[in-house]
């Protein structure tokens, strides 16, 4: 056991906001409430929170700083080898961007009909796509996507799970972003499988397409450290209100899944769960209630808002 002197020489180590942290700690104890009790989210919370007081400048890491030679991962990535699917050119999309934020709702009603190559296309695009470059991090040329990220290191993934898709053959592909292709992970269908890993529900199966968000943890942790986690979290969901709103002007029924079995997703796509690890599922399909308002004479030309 440490003795008086001992714990007051560590005290003294502490900053002026370290000690008041402590006491709070210790009157909480004293009081029943036994904070190394709490969930690990609370605990982590706790741990990467930035406090008035630290020295901001902590919180990321400088390249120009470094003693050895400064070498990020790569923020896009690519399977070389893989067979790619050529997406079709995109379509244009047009409409009142308040009227999209008003009627966007997750949609779990879907028609069961297929979706058509060029609507997958466009969510895609308009979601994650590159609209532009910067110079950054040592490159020249650092992509620029259709969604906010931390940092600008773009840490999410997406995988397709192509299962009713006009012009995409059944697999799971990976979104290669810099080609606006798709490429081949596994081919065949995997509806069951991926409605068993979203816990049965019916409405995922039947999707015409499930989008697999995993999120590059080493991507951002070389900045930020264990706070990185958080900003995974954070990019995630810039993407993904991204296809809720693309989805909307494509009259598609679009739902985010966040209950699902993790490690069968990520075994199915062939992700470690660690350096990169699956997030989301979001289920695409055709949407019964946009169909109902399309006028009679024909389906609504992709891109319009309906």
């Amino acid at each position: 056991m440490p003795t008086t002197a001992e714990i007051t020489q560590a005290l003294d180590a502490l900053s002026e906001f370290e000690r008041e942290h402590f006491l709070d700690l210790l009157q909480r104890a004293d009081g029943g409430g036994r904070f190394w009790e709490k969930g690990v989210a609370t605990l982590y919370h706790e741990y990467v929170r930035t406090r008035s007081g630290d020295d901001l400048a902590s919180a990321s890491f400088d390249p120009s700083e470094a003693e050895k030679i400064f070498a990020p991962i790569p923020v896009v990535k690519r399977y070389p080898s893989a067979h790619r699917v050529a997406l079709p050119q995109p379509a244009v999309l047009g409409g009142d961007l308040g009227r999209l934020l008003q009627s966007r709702r997750s949609r779990r009603e879907v028609s069961g009909a297929p979706i058509v190559a060029q609507d997958l296309s466009t969510l895609l695009q308009y979601s994650a796509g590159v609209s532009g470059t910067t110079v950054g991090y040592g490159y020249e040329r650092l992509p620029l996507r259709c969604f906010p990220s931390c940092g600008g290191l773009q840490s999410p993934e997406i995988y397709v799970f192509a299962q009713n898709v006009a012009g995409v053959d059944p697999g799971i592909y990976h979104y290669e972003v810099h080609e606006h292709a798709l490429a081949l992970v596994r081919e065949g269908h995997h509806g069951s499988a991926v409605g068993k890993i979203a816990l049965d529900q019916a409405f995922v199966e039947q999707a015409a397409a499930v989008l697999l968000v995993t999120v590059s943890f080493e991507r951002l942790r070389w900045k930020y450290g264990d706070r990185a986690y958080r900003y995974l979290c954070v990019d995630a969901g810039g993407l993904t209100q991204n296809f809720y709103l693309v989805g909307e002007a494509l009259g598609l029924a679009v739902c985010a899944v966040a209950g699902f079995i993790d490690d069968g997703a990520e075994r199915l796509v062939g992700v470690d769960g660690e350096d990169e690890l699956a997030l989301l599922l979001v289920a695409i399909g055709g949407s019964p209630e946009h169909q109902a308002q399309t006028p009679k004479g024909g389906r609504q030309a992709a891109g319009h808002v309906r």
